[in-house]
Parts: structure tokens; C-alpha cells; sequence
């Protein structure tokens, strides 16, 4: 288990380990406070987040297991924010050009001419690229900056 754990990509080990420090988190508080004031509500509730959280590590740590996640990677070409929507629309470049939009939450911040990996979990997809954005939001894992991109030696002379 211990060399599994080794295996995941960090930004995925990094996720598990939060999700299980809240759930942590959150039944350690309710008890004390329990112990303070006898709160019998809030122990129960602090006990299902901590349950909640459990069955998550669980499911994110057999989804990583079985490998049944999707890396993209590749340069942040655009960031847009829709006004009233709760995402942002990224335009990745891969490494073969080809051109990649996803839909994700406005809390990321993300840097045009950066590169990126983002890691989701498999699911169906549909064909349709506004679709398969749209539910990639649900199965969205992580990501990690790579930096910058690397500049092709013709353009670092001609830039001086």
C-alpha cells in the first residue's frame, strides 16, 4: 500500500491527504465541542462529514489505483470568465497544437503561456467539445503547474 501510495502523482496524493485531514478536521472539533457543551447535533454531523470523507478517500484512492484518470497537459492559450457562470473557460494547446477547452472552477488561477497538467477522472465522452467540457467539471481531480513554456532558440535570437 505504502508503495502504491508512492506512485500517485502528487497533486492526487495531495488531494486524498486533504480530504481526509477535513474529515479529521471535522470530527475532532465536533468532540471537543461535545465534550465542552454536550452538542449531541453537532457530534452526529461532524461524525457523517467524517464518514463522507472517508467513502471519498476511498473512491479517489481506488479511482487512482486502477489508473482510471486522464492527464492533459499543454499551454494556457486563453482564460475566459463568464460573467454569471461559476467556471472558467481554459484553452489549452497540446504538444502536437492541437487545441483543448475545459470548463473549470473560477477559484483556479491560471496563467496565459503557462503550462499545465490536469488530471481527471475517466468518463463517458460524448464527442461534442462543449459537452465534453461541461462534464468534465464533475470529474475534475486536480492540477499542477509546470511552468513556462520553453522558448525555441530561433525566437530567443530574434528577440535578443
Amino acid at each position: 500500500m505504502k508503495n502504491q501510495w508512492n506512485q500517485f502523482p502528487f497533486v492526487l496524493r495531495r488531494k486524498i491527504l486533504l480530504t481526509f485531514l477535513a474529515g479529521l478536521a471535522s470530527i475532532a472539533l465536533s468532540l471537543i465541542i461535545f465534550i465542552i457543551t454536550t452538542d449531541h447535533i453537532l457530534l452526529v454531523l461532524g461524525s457523517i462529514i467524517f464518514l463522507a470523507s472517508l467513502v471519498l478517500v476511498r473512491s479517489l484512492w481506488s479511482t487512482i489505483a486502477r489508473g482510471q484518470y486522464e492527464i492533459v497537459e499543454g499551454v494556457c492559450s486563453s482564460v475566459i470568465s463568464p460573467v454569471i457562470r461559476r467556471y472558467r473557460k481554459i484553452q489549452l494547446i497540446d504538444g502536437q497544437g492541437a487545441e483543448r477547452t475545459l470548463l473549470l472552477s473560477k477559484s483556479a488561477k491560471f496563467q496565459i503561456g503557462a503550462r499545465y497538467r490536469f488530471y481527471f477522472q475517466t468518463g463517458p465522452v460524448v464527442g461534442n467539445d462543449y459537452l465534453d467540457a461541461a462534464l468534465s467539471t464533475n470529474s475534475f481531480l486536480g492540477y499542477e503547474a509546470l511552468g513556462e513554456p520553453a522558448v525555441p532558440e530561433e525566437q530567443a535570437k530574434e528577440n535578443g
